[in-house]
């Protein structure tokens, strides 16, 4: 083990290291101006229960697009009682280098108080959301994600849509577009002396939505039920995971192909609104199902902790295929994770992620959990943070 000044020379960095340099974030959670300069290697915070240490991951994760480690509405992110005009009109800002392919990005992102939207800038200029996710690639595993588990079927397809949306950006847009339809679609139908020319065209681009999102979730899928983990003393401790997913109008558009099933599911949309009902098959309704790939047990059968460890598994393993197919892993943030797996499960994650190509982050209470960290890392006393940079937590 070895902890890193942050003023480490970055010259033996590998130029495919993907890695925040420096970050700061303005009237973000409990922190009124949060300044840190990084070098390239492994980050842990450490301090007491409740200090910030996930809001600073949060801030990380904001780095690239979507709605961060919490999924968190705007303003619940902002510092309570602080002057707008202090902050030149923005509730909370956030502003980083990270560096990628031996290149800075710089990177600007905030919730402006007269739009309330979140604004962008990459390299001083103002672009879509969605453009972080092209550059900018983040993962993490929370305990809060154990929940999905056991909290019905949305819950895990949100999850396979963010991992598919890491690899293929515009993914996320073509779900927002297909839920807005859905519910005008609702809301044209329920309008008595309804336009029926402008429902066929809703309609049919729901269908259209229908089949991308469809055929990206399986084309992922299949890429990571191929991507086996490489064969290492580790995989006793984190298994192999299998992917599934099912439902209605997957089998149909595997049966019929694009062509028929848009006839098809054209004619369910008007047969059903036909008949009062406006609920239809489609991907709003997959049933998602993971498994460990030696004796096929489906995660909400396992326990808490083999559910622990499939899902640091997953998220691994996806990790695995995005340097497969980017030459380059995701930004790994790893919350409140270490101190709860024992000890031959932890060693096994450092291994992991002492070798992983791309920056980690880490939160815990003790900092002596990594004592045994075979690899660099910067250790930061979010305790000892400068006193202005924090308001008690409440």
């Amino acid at each position: 083990m070895k902890k890193t000044s942050i003023n480490e020379n970055l010259k033996t960095v590998d130029k495919k290291r993907l890695f925040v340099k420096y970050i700061k974030a303005s009237f973000f959670r409990n922190y009124k101006n949060l300044e840190l300069n990084l070098s390239a290697d492994d980050i842990v915070l450490h301090g007491f229960n409740g200090i910030g240490k996930t809001n600073i991951l949060e801030a990380v994760s904001y780095l690239t697009s979507g709605r961060g480690i919490k999924k968190a509405k705007s303003k619940e992110i902002t510092l309570k009682n602080f002057s707008i005009k202090k902050n030149e009109g923005f509730f909370w800002g956030i502003s980083a280098n990270v560096i990628s392919m031996d290149k800075i990005i710089k990177i600007g992102t905030g919730i402006n108080d007269k739009s309330n939207s979140r604004v962008v800038k990459i390299n001083d200029q103002f672009v879509k959301q969605s453009d972080l996710s092209k550059l900018v690639k983040i993962s993490w595993v929370t305990p809060q994600m154990l929940l999905m588990f056991h909290n019905g079927m949305n819950e895990k397809r949100r999850f396979i849509d963010r991992l598919v949306n890491i690899i293929k950006p515009i993914h996320v847009n073509l779900l927002y577009r297909y839920e807005l339809l859905i519910k005008e679609r609702v809301k044209v139908i329920n309008n008595f002396d309804h336009n029926k020319i402008w429902l066929k065209t809703i309609e049919s681009e729901i269908v259209k939505l229908s089949i991308e999102i469809i055929k990206n979730r399986k084309n992922f899928i299949l890429d990571m039920n191929n991507n086996f983990f490489s064969r290492d003393e580790n995989k006793e401790f984190f298994p192999d995971i299998i992917l599934e997913i099912k439902g209605e109008a997957e089998d149909l558009l595997i049966d019929l192909g694009d062509d028929k099933f848009y006839d098809k599911l054209m004619q369910i949309l008007e047969t059903n609104r036909n008949i009062g009902i406006t609920s239809f098959i489609g991907p709003h309704k997959s049933e998602v199902l993971i498994f460990k790939i030696n004796d096929r047990q489906e995660i909400k059968f396992c326990s808490t902790g083999e559910q622990k460890i499939m899902l640091i598994s997953l998220v691994l393993k996806h990790s695995q295929l995005m340097e497969t197919l980017f030459e380059q892993p995701p930004i790994l943030l790893l919350d409140d994770i270490i101190e709860h797996l024992d000890c031959p499960h932890k060693m096994a994650l450092f291994d992991k992620t002492s070798k992983y190509k791309s920056q980690c982050w880490f939160t815990c209470t003790n900092p002596d959990s990594f004592k045994k960290y075979p690899g660099s890392y910067n250790s930061i006393d979010v305790n000892k943070l400068q006193k202005d940079c924090l308001r008690k937590v409440s």
